[in-house]
């Protein structure tokens, strides 16, 4: 048994203050005052913040690698430097590509899970794209949009498709109707993004079961007074979640309160969106077959200049929106029990709670990671 001793730790959306958390055989096995037991191998969490491990459910890649390079290794890669980040479970996000490439990705996935990793554990696919408006592609690959199909996303899928957690689709394409209840009668999470559609079929593809946002305000019709468009749609539905990328560029500091502040922070996850470039230096990168260019930390397109995934890691997505005046509880329920709810993990991940997963993550005052824990394995910093 470990025990993480006299932490200041999250629960139920306060902080608890000299706290003790059991630990055995990979779950939360007791929440006690400290000091009640002292059999086991104690890690001292004394002035330290203890949460539950971050989940990135839309992340590309990191550390030089990419999802699309379809190999375990790189997958292994990405899982071991977001791990050191506090990121403990992660959805890997393809981007349009062909179906080849597409199903080598999925392929890696697939055996990656069946194995015991060291770093984050892979929860599963977000295919973004290729079911999108090319008008609103973003830096997805033009020539390898699809039409919105059953029979497509089938065949795309071929033999993985039960690992397929997350689809990202415009409700205005032809087929999208389709597609969507075909998903959501899987139990996939259908995401509306990469859209020009207007309001009213934004609430339309709502109505159809997608009820979340892919990079809210990025790649969608923006929020005006006579036509609110995807943006007002997901605004003015109680009923659906957003996601945010808050690296003080996709979004700014302003757009990011007002998201926040209309939606509320249970109905908002923070993502990533990183792509190979995120922890490397400034230089030339691909995101998926897209050529991009990093300079002071941005990513952007090559050929057009259009912002291209990001260099974020889910740490400093906490230190961004605490710096810019959100309550440390607040940030720590959007990187954790939300998107936990938003995957359908939330039964035993994204909340420090006896049975649950013991996914943790051990913060220093200044909110850098100290010890991040993933299923009780420690695994220290600097994975």
């Amino acid at each position: 048994m470990k025990i993480i001793r006299g932490g200041i730790v999250y629960q139920g959306d306060e902080w608890k203050n000299d706290i003790d958390i059991l630990l055995e055989e990979g779950k939360i096995l007791d929440i006690v005052p400290k000091g009640k037991y002292n059999e086991g191998q104690a890690i001292d969490a004394d002035g330290y913040f203890v949460c539950p491990g971050f989940i990135d459910i839309h992340i590309h890649g990191c550390a030089g690698r990419d999802v699309m390079d379809g190999s375990v290794d790189a997958l292994e890669d990405i899982a071991r430097f977001i791990a050191g980040h506090g990121t403990t479970s992660f959805l890997a996000t393809t981007a349009a590509s062909s179906r080849e490439a597409t199903r080598a990705s999925l392929k890696a996935v697939a055996a990656i899970m069946k194995k015991q990793c060291r770093g984050a554990q892979i929860l599963g696919v977000h295919l973004e794209g290729p079911f999108i408006n090319p008008e609103a592609k973003g830096a997805l690959a033009g020539q390898h949009i699809l039409p919105a199909s059953i029979n497509g996303f089938t065949d795309l899928a071929g033999e993985y498709e039960g690992i397929i957690k997350r689809v990202t689709l415009a409700p205005d394409v032809e087929g999208a109707r389709e597609l969507t209840g075909y998903l959501v009668n899987k139990g996939v999470v259908v995401s509306m993004g990469h859209t020009a559609a207007g309001y009213d079929e934004c609430i339309e593809g709502i109505e159809w079961g997608m009820r979340h946002a892919t990079h809210f305000y990025n790649a969608m019709t923006p929020l005006k007074h006579r036509e609110p468009g995807a943006v007002g749609a997901f605004m003015a539905r109680e009923d659906t979640t957003i996601e945010l990328i808050a690296d003080l560029v996709h979004v700014h500091p302003a757009a990011l309160k007002i998201a926040v502040g209309v939606k509320g922070c249970s109905r908002v996850a923070l993502i990533t969106d990183s792509m190979a470039a995120t922890g490397m230096d400034d230089g030339e990168y691909f995101l998926g077959l897209q050529e991009v260019v990093v300079n002071q930390g941005v990513a952007r397109l090559k050929d057009s200049g259009n912002l291209a995934g990001s260099t974020l890691t889910l740490d400093k997505a906490l230190r961004n929106m605490v710096s810019i005046g959100f309550q440390v509880n607040d940030v720590v329920k959007m990187l954790t029990e939300v998107p936990a709810c938003i995957t359908g993990v939330d039964d035993h991940k994204g909340r420090i709670e006896k049975g649950y997963d013991a996914d943790l993550v051990i913060l220093d005052k200044n909110l850098y990671v100290n010890m991040v824990f993933i299923k009780g394995n420690w695994y220290g910093i600097n994975i």
